[in-house]
């Protein structure tokens, strides 16, 4: 489903929290080796072969005793801090927060709602992986159409605490991270169009028909090195890896398809997945658009779920920056595109979607 604006609406810079020592411990490439060998596993061989397959270099945890509602409350209030609204004057909040257990999305929810002092009624939350910024920023915009703004967009995502830490389809990629942003109709970089879409997959050739993804309930690895009862989410790492980067490409082709002037510079902050799929989409679409550019911040913060794209948003200078390219500028478009988990159908199908940004 697509959504547009009905009037002007602005999405501010993004707030984001990585660098809070005490809520985040980094996890470097040695220990994953380590965890992803537990249990007699053919885990990674080192630290090398880690940082080459997955094009992570640290990857953030919560620190013991640290939770999602920590995480929460803490960009919840630098976004208010930074743009000085009061919350009692928001007619919806959104709230992406991906987890194998659903109940984790409400109790968050509901957490929140007590200590910011926050109609429970206000929040649209989702349960929605990978694409769940540009879902919560496709339905912010019906919300902002339909009452005005501010509309406030948090991502609260801590993948360490229902994933497996020996397990080597995610031990390397994932990572936890929170971001902010508000959806208003002042200042800020305009907001043309978002859509999302669930696909369903055909079996790849030559590849038997299996789940995509699926959760089991286990006792596993934490992220600490210790073993845990948890429940976590699998992934048929292959077939995922396929169908992943196509339709990671094909959301790219119709965001650049939507937008009203090819001659403007384009910038992409897709997802970040993982290295290899990365790699994968920029060859095919630098042979096709070699005048675009693709922003990469993998090995600064992996794979935050619905966090990614947002916090390379809220990075977008310095990862100009570090490439050697130039400032963003008013009038720049920013396109995101993004594949990954489709939650509602997650054995069958994956979720796609792209937006069109004007700087």
């Amino acid at each position: 489903m697509e959504s547009r604006p009905d009037k002007q609406c602005a999405i501010t810079d993004v707030v984001e929290i990585t660098e809070r020592e005490d809520l985040f411990q980094i996890v470097d490439n040695e220990q994953i080796t380590e965890f992803s060998r537990a249990y007699g596993k053919d885990g990674f061989s080192s630290a090398a072969s880690v940082l080459k397959s997955t094009g992570v270099v640290h990857r953030r945890i919560c620190r013991p005793g640290i939770n999602a509602l920590d995480i929460g409350l803490a960009v919840a209030e630098k976004l208010q801090k930074t743009y000085g609204f009061s919350w009692s004057d928001c007619p919806a909040i959104g709230l992406s927060h991906s987890h194998a257990e659903p109940d984790s999305l409400h109790w968050l929810a509901n957490q929140l709602s007590d200590e910011l002092g926050i109609d429970r009624e206000k929040f649209f939350g989702i349960n929605f992986g990978c694409v769940g910024f540009l879902e919560l920023l496709r339905l912010g915009v019906q919300e902002f159409n339909a009452k005005g703004g501010p509309v406030p967009l948090l991502t609260v995502e801590v993948p360490d605490g229902w994933h497996d830490a020996s397990d080597r389809s995610f031990c390397g990629i994932v990572s936890s991270g929170a971001t902010g942003s508000l959806l208003h109709s002042g200042a800020g970089h305009i907001v043309q169009r978002v859509a999302v879409v669930a696909e369903e997959v055909p079996p790849a050739p030559n590849m038997p028909l299996e789940d995509l993804f699926w959760t089991e309930t286990n006792e596993v690895l934490n992220f600490y090195g210790q073993p845990e009862m948890r429940t976590v989410m699998r992934m048929n790492g292959g077939q995922v890896f396929l169908s992943g980067t196509e339709l990671m490409i094909g959301a790219f082709r119709k965001a650049f398809a939507s937008i009203t002037d090819p001659t403007r510079r384009v910038l992409v902050a897709s997802h970040q997945p993982s290295g290899k799929m990365l790699r994968a989409m920029i060859s095919v679409l630098r042979t096709e658009f070699p005048n675009i550019e693709f922003l990469n911040n993998l090995s600064h913060h992996a794979n935050s779920i619905s966090s990614t794209i947002p916090t390379v948003l809220s990075h977008l200078e310095s990862i100009l920056e570090r490439s050697g390219s130039a400032p963003v500028q008013p009038g720049d478009y920013v396109l995101l595109p993004a594949a990954g988990i489709c939650m509602e159908w997650k054995a069958t199908h994956l979720s796609q979607g792209w937006a069109v940004i004007e700087w």
